[in-house]
């Protein structure tokens, strides 16, 4: 009798574990057949392969510790993003009529013609200059920065400012109108091809002091000028504030005329021949 019970019981084990064991492989085949088909590429009826190139996964140059998957960009964007890219970086000008265009620097402020009364000019020694010898220039633009670039220090104002004088001679176009006191070094450069000459330009009162250089060049019957500059608050006066170098701001606004092209005026391309 015991042997009987012994027999069956030995019986219903051995089921039980092949039931475990064969259920278990099933699961493991289901779950196996489940991952195959998750991770194949689905087909059109066309039989192409159907893409989903926002998430399409490549991996990361093999120099990448992680060599984690990141998703492709497409061609397309990233010429917008290039794009973008490139219009975020600089302000761009263009004038037709007197066929002058430049880029102005990322984050600084591009003012067209005239300056507004409350331009921060140079401070307490008066606004931002022109300096053709004789009236009727004309003042195309003007880069500045924006307020509270410089907090904390003796810093009031940087410039680079064009102007044009239309229907001047080359002999009055070599003269500046800047005082005796204030007249530096003679300056030449190269821009766009076209040779300017001026002068260095120094002056300091009502506790502001200010360092700039102004150039002309005569081309397309036009007198153009280009002018850059540095105000700061005087030495004497500014014993609490961070000094700042006026030379190095200079040297930074000294690549600005870099990237100046200067043209025909649109009204002498329009003129018959």
């Amino acid at each position: 009798m015991h042997k009987q019970l012994d027999s069956e019981v030995t019986k219903t084990v051995s089921l039980n574990s092949a039931f475990v064991a064969i259920t278990c492989a099933a699961l493991l085949y289901a779950v196996s057949w489940m991952m195959a088909c998750s991770l194949a590429p689905s087909t059109k009826s066309g039989g192409g392969k159907k893409l989903t190139s926002a998430r399409e996964l490549v991996k990361l140059s093999p120099e990448d510790a992680d060599d984690k998957l990141v998703p492709t960009l497409s061609g397309r964007r990233l010429t917008v993003e290039k794009m973008a890219q490139r219009a975020a970086t600089s302000l761009q000008y263009s004038n037709e009529e007197y066929g002058v265009a430049f880029d102005a620097p990322k984050g600084y402020l591009l003012k067209e013609g005239e300056l507004p009364e409350m331009d921060r000019g140079l401070g307490y020694l008066g606004p931002i200059p022109m300096h053709f010898a004789e009236p009727g220039g004309v003042r195309l633009a003007t880069v500045e920065p924006p307020q509270g670039l410089h907090l904390g220090t003796n810093f009031v104002n940087e410039f680079f400012t064009v102007s044009a004088h239309y229907d001047s001679s080359e002999t009055v176009c070599n003269q500046f109108n800047i005082s005796a006191d204030s007249l530096g070094a003679p300056v030449a450069r190269r821009i766009d091809g076209i040779e300017f000459r001026g002068f260095a330009e120094h002056s300091a009162a009502s506790m502001h002091q200010y360092s700039g250089i102004y150039l002309h060049a005569f081309t397309n019957d036009t007198c153009y000028e280009i002018g850059y500059g540095v105000a700061t608050v005087g030495a004497e006066s500014s014993s609490s504030l961070k000094k700042i170098d006026p030379e190095k701001l200079l040297q930074k606004l000294e690549r600005i005329p870099e990237n100046v092209r200067i043209a025909p005026p649109q009204f002498e391309l329009n003129q018959p021949r």
